[in-house]
């Protein structure tokens, strides 16, 4: 065995009291999350005498992520709820001792960096947050066990953050003073009810992030850090022969160990003002070929470079402001000389072709808003913010509820 995959495993066989378990199975794969590469440990009981079939693992196998450029373990899920190992870091249950746990494994600090947020009665959740106020994005750490005290579970979602990156602001923001910008963001939107195969339109909110002096809007959904942001619509006067040559790119796909362990920064993978502009021909080449009636249709929004591949995602116009919007998404080689592959979501839009239209809105707009004031919220939260490169303090515009454009009644999304 590669002595620095023996010397991971050692220290898993050590941290999570692997003395009667045997490595069956170990591979490298990019961490999507961060652009870096992750070991994957799967342990088998010692004397489970059955076959190492991939997909075939037994109850208690111990599958252990390594992050392989901050030397930390990300996961660690025991199957089946089954241990057999021989450490029993939690027998007292106790949030301090999960805590503690927490610490040694991520080199953390409670109460500093994460906090205690949820608890029950076979595990712990705890978030980042500063003076209470939760931070985005979101930096999450479980654990969960046995009435033994054994772990059954560890798992690190996202990164902690960087408190250098932070500027402490007190929040006094009110919504009567971003009233435009809640109205802005009160939209009239067609959802489709499944029990009753028909289609509702509701006025409801559409999160957004208002920075604390109210001047600036930050998007609800913040993509991996290392998305690229474009605005290309794609048009063309005439199609252009020829196909694409798919082939099936696998996001997991395994890397050497070679590849894992070299000198990576997040730079390798950057990509150039050369790239973008062979990528964004690419895709138009791609789009005159295979959806040659298109024209005009489709707006390249984003470009995501990994070490494989690049990502490209187009979007389509969505005038009828329906909850799912056409989107594509096209793979490019890592060299930017080819795209291939390519989906669409259309096959999604066909299962609503039986579903009655929805009802003409009766409903105005102001009224609508007047009914769901009560209703909206505004929650302090500190975004990172990618165009300052630091965490800004925000307010969250939310609600639960939304107005039927054509009753006026007030209804609970979760009922849609």
């Amino acid at each position: 065995m590669d002595k620095r995959i023996k010397s991971i495993a050692d220290k898993a066989k050590k941290k999570f009291g692997l003395e009667r378990y045997r490595l069956a199975r170990h591979t490298f794969h990019e961490d999507r999350k961060n652009s870096g590469f992750i070991l994957n440990m799967e342990w088998f009981p010692i004397d489970f005498d059955g076959p190492d079939e991939e997909d075939m693992n037994p109850d208690g196998t111990a599958s252990i992520d390594y992050d392989i450029q901050s030397e930390r373990f990300t996961s660690a899920i025991f199957t089946m709820g089954k241990s057999f190992s021989t450490a029993h870091p939690f027998k007292e249950k106790t949030i301090e001792e999960a805590a503690a746990w927490l610490e040694k494994t991520t080199g953390l600090a409670y109460n500093h960096d994460f906090f205690a947020e949820q608890a029950s009665e076979n595990g712990f959740r705890f978030i980042a947050r500063l003076d209470g106020v939760k931070l985005i994005p979101t930096f999450q750490l479980n654990v969960e066990f046995d009435a033994d005290g054994k772990l059954l579970l560890y798992s690190a979602y996202g990164e902690a953050p960087n408190w250098g990156l932070i500027e402490k602001q007190e929040f006094n923001l009110t919504l009567e003073e971003i009233e435009p910008i809640v109205k802005e963001h009160l939209t009239l939107v067609k959802f489709p009810s499944e029990s009753e195969e028909r289609f509702v339109r509701v006025y409801a909110i559409d999160e957004v992030y208002v920075t604390v002096d109210g001047k600036r809007t930050i998007p609800f959904l913040l993509d991996d850090q290392m998305t690229l942001k474009m605005d290309h619509l794609m048009d063309w006067k005439e199609p252009l022969e020829g196909r694409i040559e798919q082939k099936f790119t696998d996001p997991a796909k395994e890397v050497s160990a070679d590849e894992a362990f070299s000198s990576y920064t997040v730079e390798d993978i950057v990509l150039t003002d050369e790239k973008i502009e062979a990528c964004v021909k690419l895709v138009h080449d791609a789009l005159r070929m295979e959806y040659p009636d298109d024209s005009g249709k489709w707006t390249l929004r984003e470009l995501r470079p990994t070490h494989t591949h690049i990502e490209a995602f187009c979007y389509a116009d969505n005038p009828d402001n329906f909850i799912f919007s056409p989107k594509m998404a096209l793979i490019i080689d890592k060299d930017a000389t080819a795209v291939t592959n390519f989906i669409d979501n259309e096959g999604m839009f066909d299962l609503f072709n039986s579903f009655t239209p929805a009802q003409k809105p009766k409903v105005d707009h102001e009224t609508a808003f007047e009914k769901m004031v009560p209703y909206i919220t505004l929650d302090p939260v500190y975004v990172y913010d990618r165009e300052l490169k630091k965490y800004v303090l925000c307010g969250l515009i939310d609600s639960e509820q939304a107005v039927d454009a054509f009753t006026g009644e007030v209804l609970n999304l979760r009922d849609l």
